[in-house]
């Protein structure tokens, strides 16, 4: 099964909702006191806006990153959360579901195998799929990866949660609300936009 085919089958209480636009000289992200400009290339202007689970802490942003939050465990570890943004598939689906198997040390799989592991969903009517990977059992550094991809006209969405397994599990439910939450149609015009309450830090984290 080609890639294309693949594309296709997939294709509160101080919750902050951001609203992230894709203008035509490139992308604008609201900053507490500013507007950052990230250099990613042209596209057609594209509002979007998510809603931030309480429990998540904004982290600093990056060329890489419109959104990042780091997710606490309730007693120690904790998990990031990362979302990215690039013009057309960036590289193909199954290069990057197998790029983040790769960053758990685990094989690569076909696309097929890749369908089967994915659920498919649709988020404001937008085709996404959802995957859920973890270390191979025995891995002296376990750990497990929540990621969804969203695919809107020419522009591929990346979301995706790191951390240790046990707090992923408890994550799970609002990680998937949270992708949920993302909102294409009817975002308030460019100029009305929230602030997202962060520096312009370049992150560490850029995965």
């Amino acid at each position: 099964m080609g890639v294309a085919a693949f594309l296709v089958l997939c294709s509160c209480n101080n919750d902050k909702v951001v609203v992230y636009t894709v203008p035509k000289e490139g992308v604008n992200v609201a900053m507490l006191g500013g507007t950052s400009t990230l250099g990613l290339p042209p596209s057609s202007p594209e509002p979007v806006q998510w809603t931030k689970p309480d429990s998540w802490n904004s982290q600093p942003l990056s060329e890489m990153r419109i959104g990042s939050f780091k997710v606490d465990g309730p007693i120690i570890g904790s998990a990031d959360v990362s979302i990215a943004t690039f013009l057309g598939d960036a590289g193909g689906l199954s290069s990057n579901l197998n790029r983040w198997r790769g960053q758990l040390r685990l094989r690569p799989l076909n696309d097929e195998q890749l369908l089967n592991t994915a659920q498919r969903i649709e988020v404001d009517h937008v085709p996404a799929c959802l995957v859920d990977f973890q270390t191979a059992e025995g891995d002296p550094e376990p750990a497990r990866i929540l990621g969804a991809v969203l695919q809107k006209g020419d522009r591929t969405w990346f979301v995706k949660m790191t951390g240790p397994p046990n707090l992923l599990a408890s994550q799970r439910q609002v990680f998937l609300d949270f992708v949920r939450s993302f909102h294409f149609s009817s975002a308030p015009p460019t100029g009305q936009t929230v602030p997202l309450g962060v520096d312009k830090s370049r992150s560490t984290n850029d995965k």
